[in-house]
């Protein structure tokens, strides 16, 4: 093993010969505001005139983005210890905005609202109260929205109610994106409701990688008639790096509300203890941090080009240099928040491992055999 890494070692002491210098100055800062900017806030006001109005619907809309942005970065008990700072606070925290579908009249504002908030100030917002944070956005996870009503189970026909459920609350915002198989005949012929349900491993893993994601199944059913209907939802979330993860959701059906309403609030529940669950798994001790020499095998700029954006949309990231280059690895000094542990997750969900062997630390591309090669290996 030790005579496999005299070759690497020897990078340490060989860089001026082996690799391309690269500028001090070329520093990244990880950059993390699509997970800090809220859209789809919705503003309705009136008052004595237009321009009042106005004033009082954008600084409403502000502090609901505000209040969403706290409920995406924190737990729900330590989110709601923040609080609701004054109208300064928050106006000072927020980059900029947008509207949308904007109304208006002598007395009343309505429009939809988009606000981007300064990501390095809200942080610092939350470190000076002490309450933990994350801000890794999890792997992608593919819901396969497995429906039962009365005797039949569905996954990809039609109609499928529960999978229209989950077309109203999937998406890329937040901590962890949820997407939707197409339906194809390729996604129909890898993975069955059958298999589905019995967690066939193969099926799943195959799906998966189709999407490049994780996968959930949330398996749906309906009981009672009328308006005494629920619905019990259980969920067995795949993911390559552990033992799946199984939860239940009950939700009854509300007065005045259709059964459509009721699925679409379990499918908000669900996502919201997907998200949870990543929060508690993810949660940055920003008191600590660490510095890391990384080496990382490549197989050509373009191939670095990819990896080096990857590295960037890491919000743990707070400073990456380029030390050296070769035609076959890089060498990269990061600066990062929180221990090496959260670090290692961090990079996961980039598709990244990292590895130390001996005492010095890879990087390289999950499942590739880089690394290997780089070593000597066969």
């Amino acid at each position: 093993m030790l005579d496999r890494l005299k070759t690497i070692h020897l990078l340490t002491g060989m860089i001026a010969g082996i690799f391309v210098l690269v500028s001090a100055g070329n520093v990244t800062r990880a950059s993390a505001q699509d997970l800090y900017t809220v859209s789809g806030v919705h503003v309705d006001e009136s008052a004595d005139s237009a321009t009042k109005a106005r004033d009082a619907a954008l600084a409403s809309g502000q502090r609901v983005a505000f209040s969403r942005l706290i409920s995406r970065l924190t737990s729900a008990d330590s989110g709601a210890s923040v609080g609701m700072p004054d109208q300064n606070t928050i106006t000072n925290m927020v980059r900029d905005f947008g509207v949308s579908n904007e109304k208006t009249s002598s007395v009343r504002y309505i429009a939809d609202m988009s606000v981007r908030f300064k990501a390095d100030q809200v942080r610092r917002f939350l470190q000076n109260r002490n309450v933990p944070f994350a801000e890794t956005t999890a792997r992608k996870v593919l819901i396969l929205p497995v429906f039962s009503d009365q005797g039949y189970t569905n996954l990809w026909d039609d109609p499928n109610p529960w999978r229209d459920a989950w077309n109203q609350v999937s998406g890329e915002s937040g901590l962890v994106p949820v997407t939707l198989a197409v339906g194809d005949l390729d996604d129909i012929g890898t993975v069955s409701v059958d298999q589905a349900q019995a967690g066939d491993q193969a099926a799943i893993d195959k799906i998966g990688q189709r999407y490049g994601a994780n996968v959930a199944v949330a398996d749906a059913s309906i009981s009672g008639t009328g308006d005494a209907q629920a619905v019990d939802v259980s969920v067995t979330r795949y993911d390559a790096s552990g033992s799946p993860q199984v939860f239940g959701v009950h939700e009854n059906m509300a007065a005045g509300e259709s059964v459509n309403d009721m699925l679409k609030r379990a499918a908000s529940d669900v996502r919201s203890q997907l998200e949870n669950s990543w929060k508690q798994a993810s949660m940055i001790d920003y008191g600590a941090g660490g510095e890391l020499m990384l080496f990382i095998p490549i197989t050509g700029m373009d191939d670095w080009a990819g990896i080096e954006s990857r590295l960037e949309n890491l919000p743990v990231i707070k400073l990456m240099r380029v030390v050296a280059m070769s035609r076959r690895e890089v060498q990269v000094d990061v600066e990062f928040a929180g221990t090496n542990d959260q670090f290692r997750v961090a990079l996961a969900q980039q598709n990244l491992a990292l590895q130390q062997i001996d005492q010095l630390w890879f990087v390289e591309p999950s499942g590739s055999n880089r690394l290997a090669k780089l070593m000597g290996n066969p």
